[in-house]
């Protein structure tokens, strides 16, 4: 059965930019949503109760009449339905709190009703490489809710950012989450991924049954593709770490596909690179 409401009730969308939004892969799927869904801008959740408008700064923006305006940094809410269905779908994207986590969290927790189903989407950086697929893990405190997505239960352990800890107080109020993580490559931090949002958009769609339009993502991926195989290329180094890389990914059964092992291999090439002085 598709991951989708009963009748009556609603489907919430949550991604934050910062240190869940690896490449922006989240926060791209999340606006790629809100626009494809024709939703509108219904609210914020920000002020200075959450956010440092010295690291994340208003803007001025000016109006057809040359009247300012003032853009402040927070989270927006958005509302409308799925496209072709009467199912209230409500997206939520913004940076990610500066201050006062918890109470930040508790106002997300009150949005949620019984029977709403929420999906919380983010990306890391990791051990992974370009030229393969981008890896999607789908985590829910109960997996056996969501089977056609494969989901499992999080083992993780450690620092968390915003999506991890909304996830936990909806799981202790009751509610059972969905998270979809995709794995970007760590060497490919600096630039936004159009593969790992197409992977992610995949995902949703495979966990809710929904269609949605790839737009641009495909050839855009091509060509992501193409400049990190340049960027490589251009590299010795790295091209010799990618290539361990990807043999490990192709036999992920043996041994030696550890993820310690991996991890070890980066190593080694950024000890290499520092010992080369970054060129």
């Amino acid at each position: 059965m598709d991951h989708l409401p009963a009748p009556g009730s609603r489907l919430l969308v949550l991604a934050f930019e910062g240190w869940n939004d690896a490449a922006d892969a989240a926060s791209a799927f999340a606006k790629d949503l809100i626009d494809q869904m024709d939703l509108t801008h219904a609210g914020m959740i920000g002020g200075e109760e959450f956010y440092d408008f010295q690291t994340h700064r208003p803007s001025v923006s000016r109006r057809a009449d040359g009247t300012s305006r003032i853009d402040w940094p927070g989270t927006r809410v958005h509302t409308g339905t799925v496209a072709g269905t009467d199912i209230p779908l409500e997206v939520i994207v913004g940076d990610e709190p500066a201050f006062l986590w918890q109470r930040f969290a508790s106002l997300i927790v009150e949005r949620v009703e019984p029977g709403d189903v929420v999906v919380l989407v983010g990306a890391l950086l990791a051990d992974t490489v370009h030229s393969r697929p981008i890896p999607i893990t789908v985590t829910a405190e109960r997996p056996d809710r969501v089977p056609a997505a494969n989901a499992v239960r999080s083992e993780y352990e450690g620092p968390t950012g915003i999506i991890g800890v909304i996830a936990h107080e909806l799981s202790a109020a009751g509610h059972d989450p969905v998270s979809l993580w995709a794995a970007v490559p760590g060497y490919l931090a600096g630039a936004p991924s159009p593969k790992a949002h197409l992977a992610l958009l995949t995902a949703f769609e495979e966990l809710t049954g929904l269609v949605l339009d790839q737009g641009g993502l495909v050839d855009a991926t091509r060509d992501w593709e193409a400049d990190a195989e340049a960027a490589v290329t251009a590299d010795d180094d790295l091209a010799a770490y990618i290539h361990r890389l990807e043999s490990m990914t192709d036999a992920a059964d043996l041994p030696e596909a550890s993820g310690d092992a991996i991890a070890a291999e980066f190593e080694r090439y950024l000890h290499r690179r520092n010992d080369d002085g970054g060129r």
